[in-house]
Parts: C-alpha cells; sequence; structure tokens
C-alpha cells in the first residue's frame, strides 16, 4: 500500500473519531437556533475573510462545489481550530477556549471536465456553561451537541470559461440542555434536561465562471443557492428531583414534560462572489451572503425575546505570492493572505441585533518537496454588545489547515 493511501486512512479513521468528541462552542450565543456556526471555510479561505471567490488547481474550496473542475490533482483536505473567546459582561470578563476537528474532505479530478468530492464538516455546535447566583439559590445552564454535516459534491465544466457544481448535504446532529435549580434552604436540587435529535437533507447548486485576461490577468465571478428544507426532529424533555449523596447522587423524583416530534425550518443561502487577479502572484476578491433567516423556526426552543430577521455578510479578501516557482527561497514561495468581513447574523435578541464583524491574516507554507502544503490562519473578532441581557464576545481563533496532493488515478507510462 502507498504511504498516500495508508495517510489517508489514517487521516479519515482520526476525522471521524474527532468530529464525535468536540468541544463545541463555549459561546452563551450557541444556545439559540441549532449552536454557532462551527464552519466558516477552509483555512486558506477563512484567512481571505471568508471569501470563497477565489479558485486554483491544488486546493478543494469546500464551500463552493463548481471549484472541483480546477483540481489537477487528488486532495486530502483535514482542518483544525483553536477558539479563545473572552466574554464581557457589565460585572465580569472571562476568557473560554475551545479545540476542534473544522472538516475533512477527499476531491479528485474526474477526466479533463468533471470533478468530484466528498467530506464531513460540523455545521454548528453547543457547549456553554452559565451560572447565576442570587439570594435564593444558584441557576446553571448547560449546552452541548451540534449540527454535523456529510457532502457529496460533483461538478462539470460546461464550457472554457463556465463550471457547474452540486452538492447533496445529509445533516445530523443533537443538542442537549440541562438547566438545575440549587436552593439554598434545601439539600435537594432541580435539574431539568431537553434533548433534541434531528436529521434532514438539502441541495447546494453552484456556479463558476473564470475568464484569463492579457498578461495572465483573469477574473473569477460565482453564485451558491443552497435550498431550504425541513429537519425532522425528536424532542424529550424530563425534570429531575436530586439528592445529592457522598458517592454521587440520587433521584428521588422524575417528571416527563415532553416526548413528540416535529420540524425544524433550515434556512435558503445565497452566496455571490467577484475576484480579479494574477495567476500566481495575486489575487483580490469581495463576497455577499444572505440567509434567509426570518423563515427558521425550531418549535422546540422559541423564546419570546428571540427573533429571527435576514441574515446578510460582507467579505473582503485576498492573498499575495511573491514568487511561487522560486528556487533558492522558500519565503518567497510562501502565500500571504488577508481580509475582513461584516456579519449581520439574523438574530435579534431582546430587540438588539447581532452582529459580528473581524479580520483575518494567515499563510501558506508549501512543503519543502511536493505540492502539499500547510496552511495557517487567524481570525480577530467580536460579536454582540455589552447590555443588561447580552454579552460582548472578542475572540481569537487559529485554523490549521492539512492539504495533501497526489497523483492516485494516473497511468503509469513505461518507456
Amino acid at each position: 500500500m502507498k504511504i498516500s493511501r495508508l495517510l489517508f486512512w489514517t487521516v479519515l479513521l482520526f476525522s471521524v473519531v474527532s468530529l464525535q468528541a468536540q468541544d463545541g462552542s463555549p459561546s452563551p450565543y450557541s444556545f439559540f437556533g441549532l449552536g454557532d456556526v462551527s464552519f466558516k471555510g477552509t483555512a486558506e479561505n477563512v484567512s481571505m475573510g471568508g471569501i470563497n471567490t477565489y479558485v486554483d488547481q491544488v486546493h478543494y474550496n469546500i464551500n463552493m462545489p463548481a471549484s472541483l473542475t480546477e483540481l489537477k490533482l487528488v486532495n486530502l483536505n483535514l482542518g483544525l481550530s483553536n477558539n479563545f473567546i473572552k466574554i464581557i459582561d457589565k460585572t465580569n470578563q472571562q476568557w473560554f477556549s475551545a479545540h476542534n476537528v473544522s472538516y475533512f474532505s477527499l476531491a479528485f479530478p474526474v477526466g479533463k471536465k468533471m470533478g468530484a468530492g466528498f467530506g464531513l464538516l460540523p455545521v454548528n455546535s453547543s457547549g456553554y456553561m452559565v451560572y447565576k447566583k442570587t439570594n435564593l439559590g444558584t441557576e446553571s445552564y448547560k449546552g452541548d451537541g451540534g449540527n454535523t454535516c456529510l457532502f457529496l459534491a460533483v461538478a462539470y465544466k460546461l464550457t472554457g470559461h463556465i463550471s457547474l457544481g452540486a452538492e447533496y448535504q445529509y445533516y445530523f446532529g443533537y443538542l442537549n440542555r440541562e438547566n438545575y435549580w440549587i436552593p439554598n434552604s434545601t439539600l435537594n436540587y432541580t435539574k431539568e434536561n431537553d434533548f433534541l435529535d434531528f436529521t434532514g437533507s438539502t441541495l447546494k447548486l453552484s456556479a463558476l465562471y473564470k475568464y484569463k485576461l492579457a498578461k495572465k490577468y483573469y477574473v473569477n465571478a460565482f453564485a451558491n443557492y443552497r435550498l431550504a428544507t425541513r429537519l425532522s426532529a425528536q424532542y424529550r424533555s424530563g425534570t429531575r428531583v436530586i439528592t445529592p449523596l457522598p458517592g454521587g447522587e440520587e433521584t428521588v423524583e422524575y417528571t416527563t414534560n415532553a416526548d413528540e416530534t416535529g420540524k425544524i425550518n433550515f434556512p435558503m443561502q445565497i452566496d455571490i462572489g467577484f475576484g480579479y487577479g494574477q495567476t500566481n502572484k495575486w489575487f483580490l476578491g469581495t463576497e455577499f451572503t444572505y440567509k434567509d433567516l426570518k423563515n427558521f423556526r425550531n418549535p422546540f426552543y422559541d423564546p419570546a425575546y428571540v427573533s429571527y430577521k435576514t441574515g446578510t455578510g460582507f467579505k473582503l479578501g485576498g492573498l499575495y505570492i511573491p514568487e511561487y516557482n522560486s528556487i533558492r527561497s522558500y519565503w518567497k514561495r510562501i502565500t500571504y493572505r488577508a481580509g475582513a468581513y461584516f456579519k449581520n447574523t439574523g438574530m435579534n435578541i431582546y430587540n438588539e441585533d447581532i452582529t459580528d464583524f473581524g479580520i483575518t491574516f494567515g499563510l501558506g507554507l508549501p512543503a519543502i518537496r511536493g505540492i502539499s502544503n500547510l496552511n495557517l490562519g487567524f481570525e480577530l473578532g467580536q460579536r454582540g454588545k455589552v447590555t443588561t441581557h447580552l454579552v460582548k464576545e472578542q475572540y481569537i481563533n487559529l485554523h490549521i489547515g492539512i492539504s495533501l496532493n497526489d497523483r492516485w488515478f494516473m497511468k503509469r507510462k513505461i518507456n
């Protein structure tokens, strides 16, 4: 067995196991919806403000299925993230962290005009823990879980400039919420547990336009359309009265609050981007995102103080390569990336729109030999603001992407 095959199966096994043991998002905002957004793009895309407009021949742009036609080699992608969040309210501020596998994918060319790819990635995650002390006792709120996507994509180059792609997405996940009430006056305490299990699927359609100009310059434009869908959900809720014991705890009383099924509206999303660049030298692109969150509804978690509106996002980013084929200088072959973004998340809490903005930068470090590389991305951003009911988050996210490339399906030529 070739080393590349062995490495592939090792990475696949590691990814599947790791995706089942995520830290989740420690943000209190991960309480809402189906959790906090986990996947923002590959490490190289995140480094450019999250734009998906840029495509090349060795990286699989997971967020744009039509880009598969540009691949010339088999591409194995693994992403890791380390997230550090400072949560600030009116009286306190505290740092939290989470470490997760961001994505796994495998993509390959099929002939000269087609490409295919598949993978697994966490779409949303939840991992918050909030305490509130009063004169009567302590309230505790804890949540974990999230939404994972298994996807399969294909693309076809319709003409020399236009490629079309489609991606089947299968979603599955759960949300587990535990609320405790520990009074000061008695030994017994109350624990309320809500568990939501859901599955569903949808389709993403994609188009890419790439036109070469004179002197190695080119323009890119793309559009994605993810169809809205309804996730099938099973909801169970119960309350326990618990007595703490030296060796653990004992349930004194259990009451079933709910055991029902239903549907969760999963929103439609449109992405449109445009870019201009010089081949193997530099690129500058922009992107606009529209998410129809006003039609999102989770009937099992529907607090009156939360509403959803249209979510929008604007991204700007690019890259620069001093000399991609330099023999003498490794530093000249490094890809330097930077960008920025602003998002209106579409979530409104206590009549306050939750916005998110940040700046990004990163490096693409090529292998000493070969065409694989290591991509590092950094995000510095802020979300929300401090009010009576809300918190402000300041975050630092580190993204690590491992991109391995090989010629698995090429026929050997014997002279």
